[in-house]
């Protein structure tokens, strides 16, 4: 028994030992649901923690990624002061500068360019964490440019572009009520394990879960009632055989479809082409298995959809097989009905917590009129429709090509390339600008490619407003003071603001009175939340009533769910309105690549590429590995930890082998991020979904060869 665990059983004050236990939470990963921790520190610097017990969400219980966050927040590549670039792009190369001095070169180099190019010749990206995504937003606003982007054009928003464009706003799934519940691509134990004891309790009840999902996974194993082993990429046409399906045993919901469905005829025609033999030929599932999955979801009723952020949409087909899921929800009326799925609204940085904030006001006060499109709205024009952001797949080509004009600047914070296909593309285009910045935590490559490079704050290390499901509300406090010289993102977004003497003099007030002005019509305060070191609960949050959004009409073109989009007839008319299923791939690949890589499937111990360096986290996969199903291993005379090569038409890796039963024979699962070997480089550029813009990571025709690594 160490010494601390002796005095807390003893029940001796930590005061006693010079030890103090302060309130904050995880920001590592899933960003919706920040884990509680308690921080035990000791002369400034954070000894031990543990998980807040009842705690909204995590409720005491902490993940891997959790559990290394010591080790994440003393990473020995921390930066620690600003940084001025000596020496070429990329050679690492750096001087360091005060932040007066950082300040005024940025400063003067963004005025310089907006004088030449305008303000859209400067973009403002933000990476992980979404804390601070509305200051940053309004920075570019009040500066002029419309070019505000970030890694949700790679991660979850086409999930809600999908739902604005099928009932016009964001919708979730009632998995607390449903009598079945169909659980697509999901693995909470990897990916929210906060979610597990719902799924217990609810499993207990007697809810029937269905996963459809490639690989075995513990959802599959421990909760699944049936788990139907799709192959990748077919997800959309076994929708599509089930609509068909729901409507030829008359499990269609006719008075939901008559007055609150738009286009059902036109859909009914479309899934008429996939009979059962068909969807089983291309899917490789058992025609059984699709039946009492169908009849469950149709008929034991309330039944929901889960819509996990990414791996649906992952697929160069990813937009269409999504709405093909979620119009199942349509025709059977398990839409906006307890039990089913229904609509959310936002109530702060991308979560809904049953109460309004004035935030989306905020974000927009300051947009600029008039202004030319945004990087990638005319490539990706339905994305332009309903994102509030530029979509970043295209901003590699719009900086080469300069049309329809010069992206000459990025102002980064936590840009990770390593989010985007064919990565080291990114890094070419970020070298031919004129300038970049960088705000990072620790020394990334996108750094190394910095001009000006600032070091900032973990969440042990700042304040933070945030709210959470059930009504509650948060702001926390440091529990230890910043680092070396870091600061805040939102003291930097707040510093920029007065270097660049913009005229926003909210935005120039500071975080916690702009907070405090999106709080203004709540019921509750910022400084109830101040004064409190646990989340609060907010007066007047109230959980959403099922069928009021219905009652009223969706905010779509025809106040209805729309199978058939008059969105897509209108801003992408080249795209089908309908929900139709294409293969995922060229015709011509499979010959040649005869394997599918699957990249980005969540490690329980890994976040894109933040933990890659952390010690703990590493050493529970000390190499990039590929996961192969075992017969094809055998096929290779590969066993475990040899070295093969994998290669698509984007390149080629080596990297060590995971024989496994979990994964199809033709099938590959690699995590992406590691420096020495990113998976992402094996997906190509232009491997997007046309609809989103979002790569077609899930799906990527490969060939392996054993070898090729280090002797």
């Amino acid at each position: 028994m160490t010494e601390l665990e002796r005095l807390q059983e003893a029940k001796i004050p930590c005061k006693e030992t010079g030890i103090e236990v302060k309130h904050t939470f995880c920001s590592v990963c899933e960003p919706l649901f920040h884990c509680g921790i308690d921080a035990y520190v000791k002369d400034g610097r954070v000894v031990k923690i543990e998980g807040t017990p009842d705690y909204p969400v995590s409720n005491g219980n902490l993940c891997p990624k959790g559990h290394a966050n010591r080790q994440y927040i003393y990473r020995a590549d921390r930066i620690q002061t600003p940084l001025r670039r000596t020496g070429p792009r990329g050679s690492g190369q750096f001087e360091e500068i005060s932040w007066e001095e950082a300040y005024r070169e940025i400063a003067a180099r963004l005025k310089q360019l907006k004088a030449a190019y305008g303000p859209e010749s400067v973009l403002f990206y933000s990476g992980y964490a979404k804390w601070y995504r509305s200051f940053l937003q309004r920075l570019a606003h009040s500066f002029g440019s419309p070019n505000f982007g970030s890694e949700s054009s790679t991660c979850h928003m086409a999930t809600v572009e999908a739902w604005k464009d099928m009932v016009g706003t964001f919708s979730a799934y009632d998995v607390q009520n449903a009598a079945t519940f169909m659980a697509w691509a999901v693995n909470p134990y990897h990916s929210k394990p906060t979610q597990l004891r719902q799924l217990y309790e609810v499993k207990e009840r007697g809810q029937k879960i269905v996963v459809i999902d490639p690989r075995v996974t513990p959802m599959t194993t421990k909760l699944a009632d049936l788990h139907l082993r799709i192959r990748p990429g077919t997800d959309g046409a076994l929708a599509l055989g089930m609509g068909k399906l729901i409507i030829d045993n008359g499990w269609v919901d006719r008075d939901y479809v008559e007055h609150h469905v738009h286009g059902f005829e036109a859909y009914a025609g479309y899934v008429r082409q996939f009979d059962l033999k068909r969807v089983c030929e291309i899917t490789g599932l058992a025609a059984k298995d699709v039946e009492r999955a169908t009849e469950w979801y149709a008929t034991n009723k309330p039944s929901c959809i889960s819509q996990s952020g990414a791996p649906i949409v992952h697929h160069r087909n990813g937009y269409q097989t999504f709405r093909a899921i979620m119009s199942l929800s349509a025709i059977t009326g398990n839409y906006d009905v307890k039990g089913g799925n229904f609509p959310i609204g936002e109530t702060y940085s991308h979560q809904w917590a049953g109460f309004q904030t004035r935030e989306h006001e905020f974000t927009h006060a300051t947009k600029p009129k008039d202004a030319p499109p945004r990087i990638g709205d005319r490539r990706f024009p339905l994305w332009e429709h309903f994102m509030d952001e530029g979509q970043m797949t295209d901003l590699t080509r719009q900086i080469r090509e300069g049309t329809p004009y010069p992206v000459k600047a990025v102002m980064a914070f936590g840009l990770n390339h390593r989010m985007f296909p064919e990565p080291h593309k990114i890094l070419e285009a970020v070298d031919e600008l004129e300038f970049v910045m960088s705000a990072e935590l620790f020394m990334t490559d996108m750094c190394r490619h910095s001009d000006i490079v600032l070091p900032v704050c973990t969440s042990f290390e700042r304040e933070e407003f945030k709210v959470y499901p059930g009504g509650f509300a948060t702001y926390i406090k440091p529990v230890i003071a910043p680092l070396y010289s870091a600061r805040p993102d939102s003291t930097i977004i707040k510093e920029l603001a007065d270097v660049l003497d913009l005229d926003d003099p909210l935005l120039r007030s500071g975080y916690e009175n702009c907070v405090r002005w999106m709080l203004s019509d709540c019921a509750l305060s910022l400084d109830d939340c101040i004064r409190e070191d646990r989340p609060v609960r907010v007066p007047d949050a109230r959980p959403y009533e099922p069928g009021a959004y219905t009652a009223r009409g969706y905010d779509t073109p025809t106040g209805k769910f729309e199978l058939y989009s008059t969105s897509i007839e209108r801003y992408a008319p080249g795209l089908s309105p309908l929900p139709t299923y294409t293969p995922p791939w060229d015709r011509a690949e499979p010959e040649e690549y005869p394997m599918v890589l699957s990249v980005g499937a969540r490690l329980p111990f890994a976040l894109h590429s933040r933990m890659h360096e952390v010690p703990w986290t590493r050493s529970l996969r000390p190499d990039p590995m590929a996961d192969l199903n075992d017969g094809d291993a055998a096929a290779l005379g590969v066993g475990e930890g040899d070295w093969i090569t994998i290669e698509s038409t984007a390149g080629t890796l080596a990297v060590r082998a995971n024989p496994t039963a979990r994964i199809l024979p033709g099938c590959l699962q690699m995590y992406h991020g590691y420096r020495e070997a990113d998976a992402n480089e094996l997906v190509g550029s232009v491997h997007l979904d046309p609809y989103s813009g979002y790569p077609g990571y899930n799906c990527v025709r490969c060939r392996i060869r054993k070898g090729g690594g280090k002797a």
